[in-house]
């Protein structure tokens, strides 16, 4: 075995479930697209501040807003230049593979090879059955 490693090293980043909850400072509920625009500007000083993953959860229920990921995370792309996109968790339980596929790869395209995917059934135990 070789004495160099391939693996990339430790990244740091951010991570967003992509809810809409009361600020605790404020005590305000933001609008949904308030908080989709907050996330974005997120995203782009994720990049700005030397940070290297921006990952975005799915989810179909209140109190979140990101059912679409993949469009979200195609918009960060055309915005930053190096940033690492993924999700946390692109949900197997709601969504047809092939999609998921066809998703993913283009994303990987129009983010010149920035996306990543994880995988999983989602955090809550209704949608286990699924």
């Amino acid at each position: 075995m070789s004495e160099t490693n391939s693996w990339p090293g430790m990244q740091f980043g951010v991570m967003t479930v992509s809810d809409i909850t009361q600020d605790p400072t404020t005590g305000k509920t933001p609008s949904e697209a308030q908080r989709i625009k907050d996330t974005l500007t997120i995203a782009k000083h994720t990049e700005e501040v030397g940070l290297d993953v921006f990952a975005l959860g799915e989810h179909h229920n209140p109190p979140f807003w990101s059912s679409s990921p993949t469009t979200t995370l195609a918009y960060i792309a055309a915005q930053t230049e190096r940033l690492i996109l993924t999700t946390s968790t692109t949900l197997i339980t709601t969504n047809d593979p092939v999609k998921i596929a066809e998703d993913f790869a283009m994303l990987q395209h129009v983010s010149g090879g920035r996306a990543d995917l994880m995988l999983g059934r989602g955090n809550t135990g209704p949608v286990y059955p699924w």
